[in-house]
């Protein structure tokens, strides 16, 4: 027997309206209190080892993972705790993420959506009476996490200090972002953060300028050294193309623009860069 909807758009439009209240539910939740996980499966975890939510929608959201409870003596002691006497936040699955799933400790896991480095937080007695409940508890990054995301093999507290979450969202904000210039040639599609022909204007850029590094003076004696100069985003949004926010610099000046910029001095490049400037001073 057919099944017959008198009113199928009033239908449809009722099944948006759930899909779209628990949608909202979901976003509140992972904003404010965090959501309860029980183990690392729970998270969609990407190739590169960043924590996603999976929505009711289907949509993906970038998550931090952190444990949300933490025992202290007495009441009295917790206007003494700071960040660093509290467990880390992590944005990947990194080392101390894996042993401790796969060591079995209990803990009570949360993942959250926030950018601005803060999180629901539980104080608890040795007895797990609960002391106080903070909504905005302020956490430091993971090193680990931290070394993975800057291409470092240490990371000193200055640099877990200098760590802008809010960045790093934003920086990556671009997970299913592909760069469709390379369509255009039948291959297929590359994950991309930057404008689909942003070789293109980096090019004309630096062409316009001399192939001069705007910091240092720096300019190549010819063709191979122009890998050496690159262009640089003022304000990090690499979808802002226009002149007055690009800047052309040398690898090393890149490199010291500020702490997300550090990864760039593990690259081969950078130290060939080095190694021939030193020469040339010589």
């Amino acid at each position: 027997m057919d099944l017959i909807f008198s009113n199928f758009k009033s239908f449809l439009n009722a099944v948006e309206s759930i899909t779209l209240e628990k949608l909202a539910k979901a976003k509140r939740l992972l904003e404010v209190e965090g959501k309860n996980i029980e183990n690392i499966s729970d998270i969609f975890v990407n190739d590169n080892n960043e924590l996603f939510e999976i929505l009711p929608d289907g949509s993906l959201v970038r998550v931090n993972l952190y444990i949300a409870i933490k025992d202290v003596p007495n009441i009295y002691t917790l206007k003494y705790i700071q960040s660093k006497d509290l467990y880390r936040y992590h944005i990947y699955r990194c080392t101390a993420i894996t042993n401790m799933f796969n060591s079995g400790r209990k803990h009570r896991y949360k993942i959250n959506s926030r950018d601005d480095g803060t999180f629901y937080y539980t104080f608890i007695d040795k007895s797990g009476k609960i002391l106080k409940t903070v909504e905005n508890q302020k956490l430091n990054i993971c090193k680990y996490c931290l070394k993975k995301f800057l291409s470092l093999n240490y990371v000193s507290d200055s640099d877990v200090s200098n760590f802008n979450l809010k960045y790093f969202h934003k920086q990556n904000r671009s997970f299913f972002d592909f760069d469709t210039s390379s369509m255009e040639k039948g291959e297929y599609a590359k994950a991309n953060i930057y404008s689909r022909k942003w070789t293109e204007i980096s090019n004309q850029i630096k062409s316009k300028r001399d192939y001069t590094c705007e910091e240092c003076g720096w300019r190549p004696q010819n063709s191979y050294e122009k890998r050496f100069i690159h262009t640089h985003h003022q304000n990090g949004d690499k979808t802002n193309n226009n002149d007055d926010n690009l800047k052309v610099l040398c690898i090393k000046c890149h490199s010291n623009m500020d702490i997300y910029h550090k990864r760039i001095k593990s690259t081969s490049n950078y130290k060939e860069f080095l190694s021939k400037i030193t020469y040339e001073d010589n």
